[in-house]
């Protein structure tokens, strides 16, 4: 089992707490959601923000993150204030619509990233520091482990997964390495993949990150289905958000800001011009009623962590900040 502060914290730092709160521009009596209850830290402040008269409602499949909030949250449990839904993110829709809130939330937040605990323990399978099991499942009650994955995947469905999720140049000779050491013994440990992934890839020039970053990442994202369970959460967020409500997103790699810049740009209608005729006389409303243009990119560029903050938590060092306010009911 991982292993929880006594004080029954998910010892995880918050990446751009305050500055995803203030985006959201909440008031009292306002219902929220936050997508990642991880640690609690954006749901502390959103119950701050809504006030007694509010309502929150945190989401996370990670059981342990669900056990150490019910501890340090019990209070606003017990109020009323907030709910704890031990689900996916990419349940909002249905879970908000039973609970009769579609188009009403003001305010939603969503930490796409892996919890400090989830890397730091062992146990988890997330670490390619610490010895464990080589799980990466994020419940560990569901679906294939990535020992699974790499005990059972053919050369080619690696190298895949490793180039498309990982962005690995060398994706071919980890599976490669992974195929013939196989052979001999199953993976069943993450240093046990980690040393294999360091003796097959060979760079001129050291990097900064382990070489097993690409690898483990890919393999996360595979066995937790990360993208895909990131763009089921953006449009069931977006049926849940009351005209003028906003999200806000932290991704922390290319791939998530990538469907995540893609998806605001689409519901803003930013990719418009292409199939708009030149010099039509047509106006700026007529032209959103016609696209279903329902939504507004806040800023057009992401918000990105401090060098203090970075200096505090270096692993905020990639994270991205987007908002998008919902304009109408579409």
């Amino acid at each position: 089992m991982s292993e929880i502060p006594s004080d029954g914290s998910f010892a995880h730092k918050t990446v751009l707490l305050e500055e995803t709160i203030a985006a959201l521009r909440l008031s009292p009596g306002d219902h929220a959601v936050d997508c990642t209850l991880g640690g609690g830290g954006h749901t502390k402040l959103l119950i701050d923000a809504v006030g007694p008269s509010g309502r929150v409602w945190a989401f996370d499949r990670d059981a342990e993150a669900v056990r150490a909030a019910g501890s340090s949250l019990k209070v606003h449990l017990d109020s009323g204030v907030l709910e704890i839904v031990q689900k996916p993110f990419s349940h909002i829709s249905s879970e908000m619509a039973e609970r009769g809130q579609t188009g009403r939330i003001r305010g939603i937040c969503a930490d796409i990233g892996v919890s400090s605990p989830q890397l730091d323990v062992a146990e988890r399978g997330f670490s390619f520091v610490n010895s464990g099991p080589l799980d990466m499942r994020m419940d560990p009650s569901q679906g294939r482990t990535a020992a699974d994955l790499v005990n059972e995947l053919t050369r080619d469905e690696l190298t895949s997964i490793f180039r498309e999720y990982g962005e690995e140049p060398k994706a071919h000779f980890v599976a490669d390495a992974i195929v013939k050491q196989r052979a001999n013994r199953a993976f069943t440990t993450t240093t046990e993949l980690a040393e294999t992934v360091v003796g097959a890839i060979h760079y001129k020039t050291p990097s900064r990150t382990h070489p097993a970053t690409r690898v483990f990442q890919a393999l996360r994202i595979v066995v937790n289905d990360e993208l895909g369970e990131l763009e089921k959460m953006l449009d069931g967020a977006f049926e849940c958000l009351a005209a003028g409500g906003r999200l806000a997103v932290i991704s922390f790699h290319s791939l998530e800001d990538r469907i995540l810049k893609s998806w605001m740009n689409e519901k803003a209608g930013r990719n418009l011009h292409r199939s708009i005729p030149r010099d039509l006389p047509i106006t700026s409303a007529k032209l959103a009623e016609m696209s279903g243009i329902s939504a507004a990119i806040i800023k057009p560029y992401p918000t990105e962590p401090g060098e203090t903050e970075i200096s505090r938590n270096p692993r905020a060092r990639s994270a991205k900040l987007r908002v998008l306010e919902k304009t109408t009911h579409h």
